[in-house]
């Protein structure tokens, strides 16, 4: 034990003493290296509470990286799935006693992604820029529901309840709209490329500035619809209920409008190059001006 001591003496000795040969030292290279470990501890700082309690910055090797941290444009708040479940019984109970108990449920900036809220009832609940992409509602009831600039890509929404709903400025790219309820409902500048609204009612609905290139509108019942300015370059219209609908300064280039009702739709100022379909009684039956662009075979 003494010669072993002896010899750990000597070591640090030999540390110390710069003037003293490296063959003195056993195993030079490794302890050298551990030297620099041990000083890069010493200068490295504690983890700030800052850091611990949600930003990456500050974080040590080998720790927790923060929760919920959001890779968005936004930031959002997460809920647990029993937290979520008794917001929505509150819900519930706030709609069938006509709030007088209960609590209406209020989801702003939440994270839904992906979350199973088939048959849902939402009806009036606040879901302003919640992520719901992907989201399952078929037959949910979002009658009333605030779901202004909600990111909904993909979402399924097969017949659901979307009557009067606000859904200004709402991302709906690719959402499954089949059959679905959306009369009165205001999607003014809503994205709505490539949705799938076939047989959907879109009665009196606002689509002012709203993008719904290669959606397809299939059969949807559309009558007194305001969709002036919209973008419906390559949209499926076939069979489309669009009488009295306004459709002002809208870009159909492309568009499919077989059998499409257009009594008194107000077509000033459409662009209605090469789409496809169209019949010179069709376009006999609706208002246009010396603003319309009509396609080049009706010249």
């Amino acid at each position: 034990m003494k010669g072993r001591l002896r010899k750990m003496g000597l070591r640090r000795r030999g540390e110390a003493e710069d003037s003293r040969p490296a063959a003195d030292s056993p195993d030079p290279p490794k302890k050298k290296k551990k030297k620099k470990k041990v000083a890069a501890a010493k200068k490295a700082p504690p983890a700030s509470p800052s850091a611990i309690g949600g930003g990456s910055e500050g974080w040590q090797d080998g720790d927790r990286p923060p929760e919920h941290e959001s890779t968005g444009p936004k930031a959002l708040r997460e809920i647990a799935d029993e937290d979520l479940e008794k917001l929505l019984e509150a819900h519930r109970e706030w709609i069938a006693s006509k709030s007088a108990a209960g609590t209406r449920a209020e989801l702003t900036k939440t994270n839904l992604r992906e979350a199973y809220l088939q048959g849902a009832q939402l009806r009036g609940a606040d879901l302003r820029e919640t992520n719901l992409q992907k989201e399952e509602l078929q037959n949910a009831d979002l009658f009333l529901a605030d779901l202004r600039d909600a990111d909904m890509l993909e979402a399924m929404l097969q017949k659901a309840n979307l009557k009067r709903a606000k859904l200004k400025g709402a991302s709906l790219i690719s959402a499954r709209l089949e059959e679905a309820d959306l009369s009165e409902a205001n999607l003014e500048g809503a994205d709505m490329r490539e949705a799938d609204l076939r047989e959907a009612t879109l009665e009196s609905t606002c689509l002012t500035r709203a993008n719904l290139r290669g959606a397809n509108m299939f059969m949807v019942e559309a009558m007194g619809l305001q969709m002036q300015q919209a973008q419906l370059q390559g949209a499926d219209l076939k069979g489309a209920n669009l009488a009295e609908a306004d459709l002002q300064g809208a870009r159909l280039t492309g568009a499919k409008l077989q059998g499409a009702e257009l009594m008194d739709t107000n077509l000033k100022g459409a662009d209605l190059l090469d789409v496809e379909g169209l019949t010179e009684s069709q376009l006999d039956e609706a208002e246009t001006d010396d603003t319309t662009i009509r396609p080049l075979e009706f010249h």
